[in-house]
């Protein structure tokens, strides 16, 4: 007991002075106590002097050794589901910490209040051991049912996680020449008709300089390259799937869908190669560049370069950018860096859908706005990627005590996968936003490095912009800014406003911005006058 005593209070001691430290050692912490107690637990329900224990009969030693070995098992299902999901253990821990002070603190003044016990009679003294190993077996039932189905849910949700195969394993050293094409391999998906599909790898830069691998999809067409000069390419830069390993496009069978990349069957009918990057750190590993123009435009750009050393491709140096949402950020930034970072490439049209321009101004669009449980995650997926690229930011600096826990795990999960719905039901738990984050957008090093990543726009070729009036990810005010500015600076651009269209119903098929967009594609491949500021 004093032991116990005595690490208790360190423990308190440990949380009060070190608490965002300690608060994320918890879920370690209390898979580990889970674990023990399991193997403890196993011991005592197999220890062989079990059934001569003088205080019970041998049909109750037996009874008590079922119980033990099922709290055992519950206890180890319990362990490996709290290693699994973080923040699910430390929430629950939370809510059992706080239901455990309020049901002692019933007790003690229950103590006060009753009146004195009767004596008990022999035979309701009996009943008592019966009773107690009758609620063993029925807690330790449920908490095996629990435990089963909780393993059994887990194991659905990671079985529908895309698994990263050796081809995004890069273990050579890096080349210092970004673009460098190092691996290819088929691609298993769907791929439009007339299109070969392929996986590439090749060398980039972070936003740091530092070098770095990324991943791409690529698409063929079938047909012979027109004469003159070979394909016009095309990068598409995909939005918002996540920010983790396996939330990469490349990874799912639809990465060469229409689903995916909006008039892919399009652009093969026009005899364009197409190449679509994960950016580094989807798919391969190491720092993801989310919502980081550098790091997304030069992955935009190296991965067109690597395109061009593909066999087949039958390259040009002609380039068109297009994007959709952070796809759009990076396609601007791409746009704005080509003349200095890629010379070699020709950017002969930009088109930034649905952009997520500003990320400052998005940023405070969603934490700034009417809370949602989607708000959690779509924070996570900025603040843990700043916090990785940006010496002055830290995921504790932007968390309360315990939010590093929540941020991390909430980061760990793709968008479009089951495990959101984990983050959406830790949120609720956690009853609002303004329990996890703590994030200043008006002023200070967060303020700042949003809006260092903000996109000018103004970019040498010609410019369309599109988007839903209707969006409830990306403001249309922030696309009517964009326009502005780039009109004040003379640049060429057409935009299109779609009422009735939210963010991804504008790329959806059927969509009016798909007719328009590759009308303004070809009078732009055609070389006609682009279209001027009204």
């Amino acid at each position: 007991p004093w032991l116990a005593a005595a690490g208790l209070a360190a423990a308190a001691v440990a949380l009060v002075v070190f608490t965002p430290e300690v608060v994320r050692a918890y879920p370690v912490l209390l898979a580990a106590a889970l674990a023990l107690n399991g193997v403890r637990l196993l011991v005592r329900a197999l220890r062989p002097d079990r059934a001569t224990t003088p205080k019970a009969s041998r049909a109750g030693a037996v009874t008590d050794r079922i119980t033990d070995g099922v709290l055992a098992a519950a206890n180890i299902a319990a362990a490996v589901l709290v290693w699994l999901w973080p923040d699910v253990g430390l929430l629950l821990l939370a809510w059992v910490v706080a239901a455990a002070v309020a049901v002692t603190g019933l007790r003690l003044v229950w103590r006060a209040l009753r009146p004195a016990p009767r004596r008990r009679e022999p035979q309701h003294r009996a009943r008592r051991p019966a009773l107690r190993r009758a609620g063993r077996v029925t807690g330790a039932v449920l908490a095996a049912a629990v435990a089963v189905a909780a393993s059994l849910g887990s194991s659905w949700v990671f079985a529908r996680v895309a698994p990263i195969d050796d081809f995004y394993t890069w273990t050579s050293p890096v080349p210092t020449q970004p673009g460098e094409l190092l691996r290819v391999a088929a691609c298993d998906g769907e791929a439009p008709a007339g299109a070969t599909g392929l996986r590439i790898l090749y060398s980039t830069t972070r936003a740091d300089g530092s070098a770095a691998v990324a991943s791409a999809v690529v698409a063929l067409p079938t047909a012979a390259a027109p004469s003159g000069g070979g394909r016009t390419l095309l990068a598409w830069q995909h939005g918002t799937t996540g920010v983790a390993r396996s939330c990469a496009p490349s990874l799912r069978a639809n990465a060469l869908s229409e689903h995916a990349i909006p008039g892919i069957s399009r652009m093969i009918d026009r005899g364009w190669a197409i190449v679509a990057t994960d950016y580094p750190g989807m798919g391969t590993a190491g720092r993801y560049p989310y919502l980081i123009g550098a790091g997304e435009g030069q992955a935009t750009l190296d991965g067109l370069r690597a395109l061009r050393q593909v066999d087949d491709a039958r390259a040009s140096n002609r380039v068109m950018l297009w994007g959709h949402s952070q796809g759009g950020h990076a396609t601007l930034w791409a746009a704005q860096i080509a003349a200095d970072y890629a010379p070699d490439l020709d950017v002969v049209g930009v088109a930034a859908l649905s952009s997520a321009t500003d990320p400052l101004a998005v940023s405070k669009l969603i934490i700034e706005g009417p809370a949602s449980a989607l708000v959690n995650a779509v924070t996570s997926y900025v603040v843990v990627p700043y916090a990785d690229e940006y010496p002055d930011l830290t995921l504790i600096g932007l968390t309360h005590p315990a939010g590093s826990v929540f941020a991390d795990a909430a980061a760990s999960r793709c968008a479009t996968d089951p495990g959101t719905l984990v983050t959406l039901l830790v949120t609720l738990g956690l009853g609002g936003r303004d329990h996890l984050y703590d994030l200043d957008l008006d002023a200070g090093p967060v303020h700042d490095r949003l809006a260092q990543n903000i996109a000018t726009a103004i970019v040498p070729a010609p410019l369309f912009l599109g988007q839903g009036v209707d969006d409830e990810v990306v403001s249309i005010d922030i696309q009517r800014t964009t326009d502005a500015r780039v009109c004040a600076a003379g640049r060429p651009v057409e935009t299109h406003e779609y009422p009735g269209r939210d963010h991804m119903g504008v790329i959806a098929q059927g969509s009016p911005l798909i007719d328009d967009l590759f009308v303004w594609a070809d009078r732009v491949t055609a070389g006609e006058a682009p279209s001027t500021c009204s």
